[in-house]
């Protein structure tokens, strides 16, 4: 630093530098993480098929259908059907299978017209439901998700060239320089990983960002495994303008810039879309559903009582008396 007024660059802060020189607000985060192999791990199990819907979903469902059947039963028994004329608990199960067994055994005569009109509007109600639940299973079956391959011994590790990542790892992981690989590039970092000449590499989190953000598909990253306190320019201790230098850096750093400078230099995304991992997808509630579950009860209730105003109209009509001839003996 005696021969220069100022190092622009990636320094990460820390302490034994601070005794030499003064930094300003870092501008990157900096904790060190351990880059490793990733294998995928599908979630599935054995109640996957139920997973598409909550389980108050699943009951206002199963609800649905009970209400059809006793919607049906009353609007046949009301009409006369013969088979609603068995006893009270034949009627209960008949409430549950007679819709059913209508539609796809065609087992069931149905007498009211009103209960054609019930039956098409669940039948449309099973098939949207069907439809939305077969979607969503399959993103369920189909959805995987990366786990972090950590090796049960590290007999060779990879670091960062010229960082100070060499004497961490060998006083924290007890490693000796034998076994520590050093590395340039994160091209470097995928050839040393895929051929195995190392089983894991610690870096700092922007250049395993960077790495991810190229070769984010099989590999992952596990950390924090050591806090640091960023990276940020060097300037002579006692530097007059290093205050001036701070604020622009947080001026940078609060604003839309910093960002597109990442995207736009170091190929940084989202946070976190570098793992490449599919969120569980979410289970269908009540909400989703609730507009068909009220047309289709408004559709229902109207049918029984268009039906009962058609048996009321029925039974109040005047037949007509035919004369008949009556001979009077005396």
């Amino acid at each position: 630093m005696h021969h220069c007024q100022a190092v622009a660059g990636d320094i990460t802060i820390r302490g034994n530098r601070a005794q030499h020189v003064d930094f300003t607000i870092p501008y990157l985060s900096s904790e060190v993480y351990m880059l490793v192999h990733a294998s995928k791990e599908w979630n599935q199990t054995l109640w996957t098929f139920i997973k598409p819907f909550t389980w108050r979903l699943w009951i206002t469902v199963i609800g649905a259908c009970i209400f059809i059947g006793v919607a049906i039963g009353i609007l046949e028994y009301r009409a006369g059907n013969p088979q609603f004329s068995s006893p009270f608990y034949s009627k209960l199960i008949l409430v549950v299978w007679f819709p059913i067994s209508t539609f796809f055994f065609q087992e069931g005569k149905i007498l009211n017209k009103c209960s054609k009109v019930v039956l098409v509007t669940w039948l449309c109600m099973i098939f949207i439901v069907v439809q939305i639940f077969t979607a969503t299973l399959s993103s369920w079956l189909t959805l995987h998700q990366l786990r972090p391959t950590v090796p049960s011994t590290f007999d060779y590790a990879g670091y960062q060239d010229g960082s100070f990542l060499k004497d961490l790892i060998m006083e924290n992981y007890n490693y000796s320089s034998d076994h520590l690989l050093p590395l340039r590039s994160i091209d470097e970092y995928k050839n040393a990983l895929s051929n195995g000449s190392v089983t894991a590499i610690f870096d700092e989190l922007p250049y395993i960002e960077l790495f991810l953000a190229k070769y984010g598909s099989d590999y992952m990253k596990i950390g924090p495994i050591n806090q640091e306190s960023g990276i940020a320019f060097a300037f002579p201790r006692g530097y007059p303008l290093l205050q001036n230098f701070s604020r622009a850096v947080v001026n940078v750093t609060e604003s839309k810039v910093m960002m597109e400078l990442k995207k736009k230099y170091l190929s940084f995304s989202t946070p976190d879309t570098s793992q490449n991992n599919q969120a569980l997808p979410q289970s269908l509630d009540v909400q989703s559903f609730i507009g068909l579950f009220i047309i289709m009860g408004t559709v229902t209730v109207a049918a029984i009582i268009s039906s009962e105003i058609s048996l009321m109209r029925r039974n109040t009509k005047v037949l007509p008396v035919v004369p008949t001839d009556i001979e009077i003996h005396l």
